[in-house]
């Protein structure tokens, strides 16, 4: 069974809040909302019965057909089930949710609310269509919550593949803030209906997210070392793991070590190996030796970068052709991705060496890009990249850069934000 909810559906929740508005109101105020551009509708009302509830509710679901908008009840599932609403949201205290999926069957969304990392995971476990989190902001919808901290949010976000909106105290002024943090979307409750004009609160808010989340489709060449994955350090402790696995017992190695490896190609650094550690094996030996170890880092260990995990699941739904160049060995690049379950969404996996150009030159992006476009028109395709020189070579072939925050890069990080034209830290 497919996806009952896609990311970008959460792109702008709507939540109701019928406390300063008239009964006579509501439907008016739905519609608005939705004619905005809200893009999924859950309706609030604590102060209702459960029969006015469901009645409320077979009232509001035709609108919500009407803008193929996904519409969900809070907390109460028989209310979702006799208004036959596209599902519940359920939060920590309210049902369990193997009850909920029993009542309401396969195929209704079920969203649950979540506050931590085990809670999402177990969400996900169980079957939950999305999730909810915060508050990211103090807000005054829910008296008790308690402001939810980024870092918070991110591994959260980071924990699970399904669809994840933010909620608490969001609005106009401060949705920008989720820029980067790998959730879906907000969900609002008086950002719209506690507005004077809920059609344009809607309609303001659509265009910040649109900017903010970018549901569209794009033809994207992602680095791999830096950008993609965490892989730096694995690279520079390859050097102590090789040697303590080869060299002799009584290697004192030298304090300037790692300063030395970082200036060396793969061929300088075996010769290094061998004449000055001592490493009694051929230094074509040394060096395959060198990438066996790395190949297995990439198979079994290296992390991915915070967020860029759910940036790829998006865009792929989003249709997006996405390949990485490499100035690694490419077989690296897909074994990690097939670790992550993530290699049904890139297209092909290229290197430097493959091209014959080195990623200094801005032409090794260009043949790629035409290779992932197939066409000669490839200005519309987006680079991430994590150092200055991809970033300046990406650019000067009049790619949509987006320079990528890393700890190996952090000393250019001013004048990669200054050439590229967009960058993120998931952090």
């Amino acid at each position: 069974m497919g996806r009952k909810v896609r990311y970008q559906d959460m792109q702008l929740y709507a939540i109701t809040d019928w406390s300063k508005m008239d009964e006579n109101k509501r439907l008016e105020a739905v519609e608005a909302a939705l004619k905005g551009g809200a893009t999924f509708l859950q309706l609030r009302d604590k102060e209702a019965s459960h029969e006015d509830l469901v009645e409320e509710a077979k009232l509001i679901k035709p609108i919500c057909q009407k803008y193929k908008v996904p519409f969900v009840i809070n907390d109460d599932v028989m209310a979702a089930l006799e208004a036959d609403a596209d599902g519940v949201h359920i939060g920590q205290s309210d049902m369990e949710y193997e009850r909920a999926r029993e009542i309401l069957g396969e195929n209704k969304i079920i969203g649950m609310t979540a506050k931590t990392v085990e809670q999402a995971v177990l969400a996900e476990k169980l079957g939950a269509d999305y999730i909810g989190s915060g508050a990211v902001f103090h807000t005054s919808t829910k008296k008790d919550a308690t402001d939810m901290t980024k870092e918070t949010l991110l591994a959260i976000t980071d924990s699970v593949n399904i669809p994840i909106t933010a909620i608490g105290g969001i609005k106009l002024e401060n949705c920008s803030y989720l820029k980067n943090t790998g959730v879906s979307g907000i969900a609002v409750v008086s950002a719209i209906f506690a507005s004077d004009d809920i059609e344009e609160a809607s309609r303001k808010l659509k265009q910040a997210t649109d900017e903010i989340f970018q549901y569209a489709r794009h033809d994207i060449v992602f680095d791999m070392d830096g950008t993609l994955l965490d892989s730096m350090p694995y690279w520079y402790n390859m050097g102590y793991e090789y040697v303590k696995k080869n060299a002799p017992s009584d290697l004192e190695i030298p304090e300037n070590f790692q300063e030395k490896l970082y200036s060396m190609d793969l061929n300088e650094s075996a010769r290094y190996y061998r004449d000055v550690l001592k490493i009694d094996k051929s230094p074509t030996q040394i060096k395959e030796e060198g990438m066996q170890l790395m190949a297995s880092h990439y198979e079994n260990d290296i992390p991915m970068k915070p967020g860029m995990r759910r940036l790829i699941l998006k865009e792929h739904e989003m249709g997006s052709r996405m390949c990485i160049f490499t100035s690694s060995d490419a077989s690296y690049a897909e074994s990690a991705m097939k670790r992550m379950g993530l290699d049904h969404c890139f297209d092909f996996y290229i290197s430097s060496y493959d091209l014959g150009v080195s990623k200094r030159e801005s032409k090794g992006y260009v043949e790629v890009a035409k290779k992932l476009t197939k066409s000669q028109d490839i200005s519309h395709v987006y680079v991430y990249e994590d150092v200055l020189h991809g970033v300046k070579m990406a650019k000067e072939a009049g790619f949509h850069v987006v320079g990528v925050a890393d700890a190996d890069s952090a000393i250019y990080e001013e004048e990669i934000k200054k050439v590229a034209d967009d960058f993120i830290e998931f952090a």
